[in-house]
This record gives structure tokens, C-alpha cells and sequence, in this order.
């Protein structure tokens, strides 16, 4: 073997691992999880202060590697009340994903529909079932990537052939799931938690790119916490915690922040928020510092990762950046039909 094709196959090999790691990885994941309600439980559809949520995430990772992973996250949420019925409603919601990664732009796509029952056990406590039914799709551009077999001694030559062959390039498969989540408010505070569990790819689809291969997705459970602790007039301690396993995968993080309100005024409500995270698996992974703006109903939130594991040799230290954005919309009901959310 020469110098030139052995130095070669040093570069490749990384790259290979890095490109099996993509296909046959776990889900998607944020580093605002807690920004992200329908993606970590289909119980937290409609679990807002709002008749209507509208949600929507973006984020960017790795580019300084050159191996660079896009995710884009949109949902909306909506509220079903029944006049007769004032302890208990139903929610629904649609939920939307797509991320893209790698020179063969393998992609990622789910379209799924999400509902929950919400029963108040009490004034101050909730308890919500949720599921979620849809589709997904799974691709990837073969035109775009390079094999042993392209390599003509000195360069890869993109006329020769791979000598790949595969079934299919792009498949679609139905996705089930389901969650429980518990809310507990306290009197005149702003002071909540949610915990709950979620379960998702319950029929554990089939992956794989070829017919005589079986290759299925294994489901992702998800824990979670997010607690709200009013301090005192003007702030807030938020926290928020996530275990979420797939198969052999595990990931970790825990978000603490300080949110200030420059104005407590009602329907004026104005605050910043400072906060940082830490993403754990088998290893550290990354640090993350955050921040947000409240204005009344709207959020925007800014967070980057920063690589502390052994990647951030190729990272420079350099995740990259991601940018949520949530909108609450309050109807108005009719006099005889107004029924106020008892959710902060």
C-alpha cells in the first residue's frame, strides 16, 4: 500500500464511522429540550397558559468540522374546551422536523399529530396522557458520496464507478407514541414543575435501506423535570433536566437559569433570562450558555454549544448555535362559553 492511499484511508475511516453514526444514530435532539415540549413528551400538547402554541426551533452543528448537521422544529398546539366539563379538556397539536447531515444529505423528517387529556386532580395539580401517531422519512443522496472503489491511485474520480447498490434511497415508515406528564402549580406564585415520562417509535419501524435486511429504530424514552421557583417579585430560578435513552444511546443534560422581569405589569410582561447547560453521555460532551427575552406571549431564545469531549479537536471547541422562538395566543370566548386556563 503507498504512502499517498494509506494517509487516504486514515482521513476516510473517521469520516465512515462518522457517516454510520448518522444513519443509525438517535433522534434528533436540542439543547433547548424544555423549548421543544412536543419532541420530549406528546402529554405536554396544550400544557401553556394559552388556548394556542406555536413553537419553532433551529439548529446548527459541527460546521467548523465540515460535517455539518441542520435541524429545523416547528408545532403548533390548540386547546378543545367543553362548557360542561371544567375539570378536565382535550388538546391537539402537529409537531414537524427536518434535519440534514453529511455530504450525503441524509436526512430526517417526521409529520406527526399529537393529542393529550388533561384532568385536574385539584386547583393546583394536572395530569395529562398524551400520544402521537404519524410518519417519517428517512434519505440520502448517493450521488454525493465517495467509495473505495472511486479511488484511482492518486484522487477519488467521480466518473468511476462506486459499484454501491441500494434498494431504496428513501423510505417511509409510521411512527406511534405516547406519555404521561404531571404539573404542579402553587397560589399566587409563578412557581410550577412538570416531571413526566415519554415513549416514542413504539412500533420500532424498520430502517433499513435494503429489503433483505431488517434494521429497526429502537424506541426513545425520555424522562424529564422543569421546575419554576419564584425567588421574589422580579425573578425567577428555571431548571429543567432530561435522561433520554435509545437503544445503546444515552444523553444527559441539566439547564439552570435566572429569569429578571423588568416589568411584572399585566399583558406588559418584560424579562431576560441568563442560564448555561451541560450535555453528558458516556462522557462530558458540551457546555451550553443561554439566554432569553420575554415579551408578554413571545419568546425568543438563543443558546451554542461548546464541544468539551474529545470532538472538539475537530470542532474547535465550536457546536454551534440554536434559536427557539414561541408564540401563546389567548382567544376570546363568548361570555356564557369563557372558560379561563388554570395553567401559569
Amino acid at each position: 500500500m503507498n504512502i499517498a492511499l494509506k494517509t487516504k484511508l486514515q482521513l476516510l475511516i473517521p469520516v465512515l464511522m462518522l457517516g454510520s453514526i448518522s444513519l443509525f444514530a438517535q433522534d434528533i435532539h436540542f439543547s433547548q429540550f424544555y423549548n421543544a415540549p412536543l419532541t420530549l413528551n406528546p402529554a405536554l400538547t396544550g400544557i401553556s397558559k394559552g388556548d394556542i402554541r406555536l413553537s419553532s426551533l433551529y439548529r446548527s452543528q459541527w460546521k467548523t468540522a465540515n460535517s455539518p448537521y441542520k435541524t429545523f422544529d416547528v408545532s403548533a398546539e390548540k386547546k378543545f374546551y367543553d362548557i360542561t366539563h371544567d375539570r378536565w379538556w382535550f388538546s391537539a397539536g402537529m409537531n414537524l422536523f427536518h434535519d440534514q447531515a453529511g455530504d450525503g444529505r441524509l436526512s430526517n423528517n417526521h409529520v406527526v399529530l399529537t393529542g393529550s387529556y388533561t384532568r385536574m386532580l385539584d386547583r393546583y395539580s394536572f395530569m395529562s396522557l398524551g400520544a402521537t401517531a404519524g410518519f417519517g422519512q428517512r434519505g440520502f443522496d448517493l450521488g454525493n458520496l465517495t467509495f473505495d472503489n472511486m479511488w484511482n491511485g492518486d484522487v477519488f474520480d467521480p466518473t468511476r464507478p462506486s459499484n454501491e447498490s441500494f434498494d431504496d434511497t428513501n423510505i417511509f415508515f409510521p411512527e406511534l407514541g405516547a406519555g404521561i406528564n404531571m404539573r404542579r402549580q402553587w397560589a399566587r406564585s409563578r412557581t410550577k414543575v412538570d416531571l413526566g415520562a415519554g415513549i416514542f417509535h413504539v412500533n420500532q419501524p424498520d430502517q433499513s435501506f435494503y429489503k433483505k435486511d431488517n434494521s429497526r429504530l429502537p424506541m426513545r424514552a425520555s424522562y424529564y423535570i422543569m421546575p419554576t421557583v419564584q425567588v421574589n417579585e422580579k425573578g425567577d430560578i428555571v431548571g429543567a433536566a432530561t435522561a433520554q435513552n435509545q437503544g445503546e444511546y444515552f444523553e444527559a443534560l441539566v439547564n439552570v437559569g435566572y429569569r429578571y422581569y423588568l416589568s411584572t405589569q399585566r399583558s406588559k410582561e418584560m424579562a431576560v433570562q441568563l442560564g448555561f447547560g451541560y450535555r453528558f453521555n458516556s462522557i462530558g460532551d458540551a457546555f451550553m450558555p443561554a439566554a432569553e427575552f420575554h415579551y408578554h406571549d413571545l419568546m425568543v431564545g438563543l443558546s451554542w454549544d461548546m464541544n468539551v469531549s474529545k470532538f472538539s479537536t475537530a470542532t474547535k471547541h465550536n457546536g454551534g448555535p440554536e434559536i427557539s422562538i414561541r408564540y401563546i395566543i389567548h382567544k376570546v370566548y363568548p361570555i356564557k362559553l369563557f372558560k379561563a386556563c388554570p395553567l401559569i
